[in-house]
């Protein structure tokens, strides 16, 4: 089993070599959108969302306003603050602490009350636990969350990652990828979405 050192050395090494990135990255928007329409009842949907970096999986941009023709996303996204992370509307933008992008808005949302949190990762082990940077803010900020919630997206290639996960590492109910939803605990009839 590696370490998370190890592992995240890994997995960046292999996200920085995807064939084909902005395809698969499309598929998994693609198959995340048909996993939301299906599995919520309704149609706003309050997500929490992140800004990615080189080493994450895009999925709804900061500037992006979703709106299907039958679902609407109301999009949040993490700051850092002096108590961990707040998660504000997404209507503008300015550099945060670590050079990511982070919302200026006032509008919050509680995780609790989300519909449903994408969660970012450097990659997801077999039972849908979270190789992170280390820094652990989103296993602080969700800890109270239902990993139902939570929802992980992934390259098939880079899946699972294996790494020594430890209790406090946060675990997403479901993994996303371009080929297949991975589900935890592993569901009777795990069903790809293509």
């Amino acid at each position: 089993m590696l370490s998370k050192q190890e592992a995240r050395k890994i997995q960046k090494a292999g996200i920085r070599s995807v064939p084909s990135r902005n395809e698969k990255e499309e598929r998994i928007k693609e198959n995340l959108i048909l996993f939301l329409r299906h599995s919520s009842s309704s149609n706003v949907l309050r997500i929490i969302s992140y800004v990615s970096d080189e080493f994450e999986i895009s999925c709804f941009s900061p500037t992006s306003f979703i709106q299907l023709q039958d679902l609407r996303f109301d999009l949040f996204f993490p700051k850092i603050t002096e108590e961990g992370l707040e998660f504000r509307e997404g209507l503008e933008f300015s550099k945060g602490p670590f050079g990511i992008l982070e919302p200026t808005g006032k509008k919050t949302l509680v995780p609790k009350d989300a519909d449903w949190i994408l969660v970012p990762a450097l990659g997801w082990n077999r039972e849908g636990a979270r190789l992170g940077r280390g820094k652990g803010f989103y296993d602080k900020s969700m800890q109270n969350v239902p990993s139902q919630k939570m929802i992980g997206l992934s390259f098939e290639d880079l899946y699972p990652c294996e790494f020594s996960a430890e209790p406090h590492d946060l675990r997403v109910g479901t993994v996303i990828t371009e080929k297949k939803n991975h589900c935890f605990p592993h569901k009777i009839g795990e069903k790809s979405v293509r």
